[in-house]
C-alpha cells in the first residue's frame, strides 16, 4: 500500500474516474467516512483536472509520455501529484516514493507547460471563465437550499430549530444573526447562506428527515407535475388517480411529490368536508390513499430508494401510500392492475448533468461527446414515447433533465410530440399530446429554445435553468405535457393565478446570499523565502503534524470566506490580504445594517 500523503484523495480521484459516480457518492456512502481535508484535495484535483490533461496533452502528448500516465495504475494519485505540484498552495509534493521523482524530474517542463496552457485558456476566454471546459475560472456558489418536509413536520417548526440551533448561541438576539428566508418560487424551500452548509449535513433536522437538503431547479418537477394545471386551488389541478416516478432513485423527487400531493389532497378535504369527519372516513378505509409507484431497474439504487422514502415519508401517512418498485420502468404499462389508475408520470431520466456547474466532480470527465449525447438523447426519447403511449389513462407527463443541450431537452420534446401524435388516429384527437405553460412558474423568465419542429409559442411553454446566467441555482429543464382532452377542460375552466404559499415572519429570497467563488488558478510561481504555514491546495493539510499550523489559518480562511474566496491572479500577498480584509469589512457592515433593521423591526412590534 502507497505510504504517499496523498494516497486517500488519489483512491477517490480514481474511484470517480472509473465507477463514473459523484466524489460524495464514493466520498461518504462507505462504512469508513472520509475527513474534510481528503475531501477538499480530491475536491480540488477534480476541479482542475482540464487544466491538467492539457498540460499532459500539450506538444503531441509529450509530457503524458514523460511522466508514464497511461502506464500508471493509481492515476488519482498521479493526478493529485500533478495538481500539488502546478496548482496547490506550495507548489510542490511532499512525502516520497517512484511516482514522485518521476513527476519532479520533469518539473520544469511542466511548470513552463502549465503557463503556456493558463494563458492560452486565459485568453480564449478574454480573462473569465469557462464553466464546463478549461478550469474552474469562475465557479458559482448558490445559497444553501433546504427543503421543508411538510410530511414530519411544520416551518415554524424547523424556522425556530434552526434559529436556536444554529443561531449563534445562547444570547437572547442571538437567533436573528441566522439569516433564514422562503424562496419565492418553491412552496416550503428555505434559502439559507451557503456558508452553513457543513453545519447542516449532522443536523437533527436532516438526519430525521424533516429538512431535505435539495437543490432548488431540483424541486420543479414534482411542483410542475401536481400545480402546472390552469385552474384549481393554488393553480394546481387536483388529479384523481396515482402518480409515478419512471426513474426514482436516490428519492428526493419522490419523497417531494409525496409532500406535494399529501398537501393538496389535505387541503381539498378540508374545504370539502369537516376535519373531523374527513378524518373519521379515513380512519374507515372509505377513501382510499393516492398511489405513487417509484421505478428503478438497479437493485442497489432501489435499496437507496428503498432506505431515503422509508426515512421521509412516514408509513402513517392518511393521503400517499409509496411503492418502490425494483423495476425496469420500459417493461411497466397500463394493462397492469397496479398501473390502471396512473393519471401522472413523473419522468427524469438519466442526462449529462451539463447543468450541474457546482459539483467538484463536474469536471472529471472531458467535454461531452456528441456520440454520447446522441445515445443519451435516444434513450430519453424512449423513455418519453414509453409515458405517452403505453398508460391510456395518464393525461400529465413532466420530462425534466439537469441537462443543457438542445438534443435531450427541445430536441426531445419535439420529436416526441411528433411522434406520438402522428401515430394517433383523427377519431382520437382528444388523446393527443400537447405542451402547456406550468401556472407554478408563470413568472420564471428563462424559457425554451425554438428548435426544429417547436414554435415560439411551444418553446415559451418550456422551462430552462442556468446557473451560470444568475438563476442562483443548477441548470435544469422541465417540460410539462397535457393531453388534449385535459388542457381544453382547463381552458374552459374558471383559471386562477397560482398563489404561492408563504411561511410567517420570513422574507422571499431576494438575492441576499449572492456570491461568485473566484476559483480560478493563479499565473503560478514558485514562493520564494522563508515558506508559509498552514494547509496545501486549498485543503487542509493531510498530514497530522500539520494540526498546528491549519489552527494558525483559521482567522484567514474565515476571511477568504466571508470575501466570496476571491483570490487576485497578480500582484503580493499583502495586496491580496489587503482586498480581503476590505470585503470583510463591507460584509460585516452589511450584516450589522440587516441585524439593526431586524430588532427595529421586532421592537416594534413589542411596543404595539
Amino acid at each position: 500500500m502507497s505510504t504517499s500523503p496523498y494516497h486517500s484523495a488519489g483512491k477517490l480521484v480514481e474511484r470517480v474516474l472509473t465507477e463514473h459516480k459523484g466524489l460524495k457518492t464514493v466520498a461518504f456512502s462507505g462504512k469508513s467516512s472520509t475527513n474534510k481535508a481528503t475531501y477538499a484535495q480530491a475536491c480540488e484535483t477534480l476541479r482542475h483536472k482540464s487544466l491538467l490533461d492539457a498540460i499532459l496533452s500539450h506538444d503531441e502528448n509529450k509530457l503524458r509520455k514523460a511522466v508514464q500516465f497511461d502506464d500508471t495504475r493509481s492515476k488519482g494519485l498521479l493526478y493529485v501529484l500533478l495538481f500539488e505540484l502546478l496548482f496547490g498552495k506550495y507548489k510542490s509534493i511532499r512525502g516520497g516514493g517512484k511516482l514522485k521523482r518521476n513527476v519532479v524530474k520533469h518539473e520544469k517542463e511542466l511548470e513552463r507547460v502549465r503557463d503556456v496552457v493558463v494563458k492560452e485558456r486565459a485568453a480564449s476566454t478574454g480573462g473569465s471563465s469557462v464553466a464546463g471546459g478549461s478550469a474552474v475560472n469562475r465557479a458559482p456558489t448558490f445559497p444553501r437550499y433546504a427543503r421543508i418536509n411538510t410530511l414530519k413536520t411544520t416551518p415554524q417548526e424547523v424556522v425556530d430549530t434552526l434559529r436556536k440551533d444554529l443561531g449563534g448561541g445562547s444570547d437572547k438576539d442571538a437567533k436573528d444573526e441566522l439569516e433564514i428566508y422562503v424562496d419565492k418560487h418553491v412552496p416550503d424551500l428555505l434559502v439559507l447562506s451557503p456558508a452553513i452548509t457543513s453545519r447542516l449535513y449532522d443536523h437533527e433536522l436532516v438526519k430525521s428527515g424533516k429538512i431535505v437538503l435539495q437543490d432548488k431547479s431540483s424541486c420543479f418537477s414534482a411542483l410542475v407535475l401536481v400545480h402546472g394545471g390552469r385552474h384549481s386551488q393554488h393553480g394546481g389541478t387536483l388529479t384523481k388517480g396515482n402518480y409515478i416516478d419512471a426513474c426514482a432513485a436516490p428519492g428526493n423527487k419522490t419523497s417531494h411529490l409525496a409532500a406535494l400531493v399529501s398537501k393538496q389532497i389535505a387541503a381539498s378535504s378540508d374545504e370539502s368536508t369537516p376535519s373531523k369527519q374527513s378524518k373519521k372516513k379515513r380512519k374507515k378505509g372509505n377513501k382510499p390513499k393516492t398511489g405513487i409507484y417509484a421505478f428503478d431497474r438497479s437493485s442497489a439504487r432501489v435499496k437507496i430508494l428503498r432506505d431515503r422514502l422509508s426515512d421521509i415519508v412516514p408509513g402513517n401517512n392518511d393521503y400517499v401510500e409509496m411503492n418502490p418498485l425494483h423495476q425496469d420502468f420500459f417493461k411497466a404499462d397500463g394493462t397492469d392492475d397496479r398501473f390502471k389508475s396512473v393519471s401522472s408520470i413523473l419522468l427524469d431520466p438519466s442526462c449529462s448533468g451539463s447543468g450541474i456547474v457546482n459539483a467538484p466532480d463536474r469536471f472529471a470527465d472531458d467535454a461531452d461527446s456528441k456520440d454520447r449525447i446522441q445515445t443519451l438523447s435516444n434513450f430519453q426519447l424512449v423513455a418519453l414515447k414509453h409515458a405517452m403511449t403505453s398508460f391510456p389513462k395518464v393525461d400529465r407527463i413532466v420530462y425534466s433533465t439537469c441537462s443543457l443541450h438542445e438534443e435531450e431537452n427541445e430536441q426531445v420534446v419535439a420529436t416526441a410530440l411528433k411522434e406520438v401524435n402522428g401515430e394517433t388516429s383523427e377519431d382520437d384527437d382528444a388523446k393527443l399530446w400537447t405542451l402547456t405553460k406550468p401556472a407554478c412558474l408563470d413568472h420564471w423568465k428563462r424559457r425554451g429554445h425554438v428548435t426544429a419542429g417547436l414554435t415560439k409559442e411551444q418553446a415559451d411553454c418550456l422551462i430552462r435553468v442556468d446557473g451560470l446566467k444568475g438563476d442562483n441555482t443548477n441548470g435544469f429543464f422541465v417540460s410539462y405535457f397535457e393531453r388534449k382532452r385535459n388542457a381544453e377542460s382547463d381552458d374552459n375552466e374558471s383559471s386562477s393565478a397560482y398563489e404561492m404559499p408563504t411561511i410567517k415572519g420570513l422574507e422571499v429570497y431576494g438575492g441576499q446570499f449572492d456570491v461568485s467563488v473566484d476559483t480560478a488558478p493563479e499565473v503560478p510561481f514558485k514562493p520564494t523565502g522563508k515558506k508559509s504555514k498552514g494547509g496545501e491546495s486549498g485543503a487542509e493539510s493531510t498530514d497530522s503534524n500539520n494540526n498546528n499550523n491549519n489552527k494558525k489559518s483559521k482567522k484567514r480562511k474565515a476571511a477568504d470566506e466571508a470575501s466570496g474566496g476571491d483570490v487576485s491572479s497578480e500582484g503580493g500577498g499583502d495586496a491580496k490580504r489587503a482586498k480581503k480584509a476590505l470585503k470583510k469589512l463591507a460584509w460585516k457592515k452589511k450584516q450589522m445594517e440587516q441585524r439593526a433593521k431586524r430588532l427595529k423591526k421586532k421592537k416594534q412590534g413589542n411596543s404595539k
